[in-house]
């Protein structure tokens, strides 16, 4: 399978602009290549995203985001967007899904999650009295690493009550669902538009031994979900997140938890206004880097 790789070469000042272009692509993750990325992740290798090492004792300021796009057409007008913006320079590539599948991996190592949660790609050897996630994420996104995901993680463990539905829109790898279910939850429902998102799901629900309690379904957000949930968790994008808030309520009880990320700080307020304007209150925030995770309670 061929994809497209696109590299930014920016500066770390234009990267929430570039962020927000690559956001109206429905590109929510990317790769930073830095020189300096050793030094503001305080030399915590787990915290560390997918980085090319050889890059961290160069003698040059490096900074490149790589993203994958969907198709051609796409990176060509993103290209054009970023560089009539004088954001950086871009390229563009095909390659091939193997050397993608080879190449990752080596940066991928198990990750710690808050007092109980451990994610461990698929190919590492790892023993632990933690609730084990097994991921092996392919071209989906949802590998714990980034800040989004890894804020959600921890705010499940927080809230996710024995014997919960939970609904996890918009879910990637399956990441969230699966350990909701590790978490307690008794059934999860999983939901994503994106093909490869709904088959790395799959994979990841038999992996880990909870195929018969994760359903997972192809659909536009909540458009296709019958019923309600305990706790609904969504790691998508801000403009998003505000336009599905108010049919919420639809699918949960009063009382019910709206988990939220995937929201850059510069969008904090307008999650917070649209919760609160359809019945939610505020209940938890945590913020990482630039990023923040919001909890709402529906108090209607």
């Amino acid at each position: 399978m061929k994809y497209i790789e696109m590299t930014i070469d920016t500066s770390k000042d234009k990267k929430d602009l570039i962020e927000g272009i690559l956001f109206d692509y429905g590109i929510y993750n990317c790769e930073e290549v830095s020189s300096d990325l050793f030094e503001e992740l305080d030399q915590d290798e787990k915290d560390w995203d997918f980085i090319d090492y050889p890059l961290l004792n160069s003698d040059k300021k490096i900074f490149k985001i790589k993203v994958y796009p969907e198709n051609l057409e796409d990176a060509k007008k993103i290209k054009t967007e970023i560089e009539d913006k004088n954001l950086g320079s871009l390229t563009i590539e095909e390659k091939d899904d193997e050397d993608w599948a080879n190449n990752w991996k080596k940066y991928y190592k198990p990750l710690e999650i808050g007092e109980s949660l451990a994610v461990v790609p698929e190919w590492e050897e790892y023993e632990s009295e933690r609730k084990i996630i097994k991921i092996n994420p392919g071209m989906a996104f949802g590998t714990g690493t980034h800040e989004s995901t890894y804020m959600c993680l921890e705010l499940l463990e927080k809230y996710v009550r024995e014997d919960d539905e939970i609904f996890d829109i918009g879910c990637g790898s399956g990441i969230l669902a699966i350990a909701a279910l590790k978490l307690g939850a008794k059934e999860a429902l999983a939901i994503d538009i994106d093909e490869k998102c709904i088959k790395a799901s799959y994979e990841n629900a038999k992996l880990n031994d909870v195929a018969d309690k994760m359903k997972i379904k192809k659909g536009n957000l909540l458009d296709i979900v019958k019923g309600r949930a305990d706790l609904i968790v969504s790691n998508i994008i801000a403009e998003i997140i505000v336009d599905e808030i108010k049919n919420l309520k639809n699918h949960m009880d009063n009382g019910g938890i709206f988990i939220t990320s995937g929201i850059i700080k510069e969008r904090r307020q307008r999650v917070i206004d649209a919760l609160e304007d359809n019945g939610f209150e505020i209940v938890d925030e945590v913020e990482k880097n630039d990023w923040v995770a919001i909890v709402g309670k529906l108090n209607v």
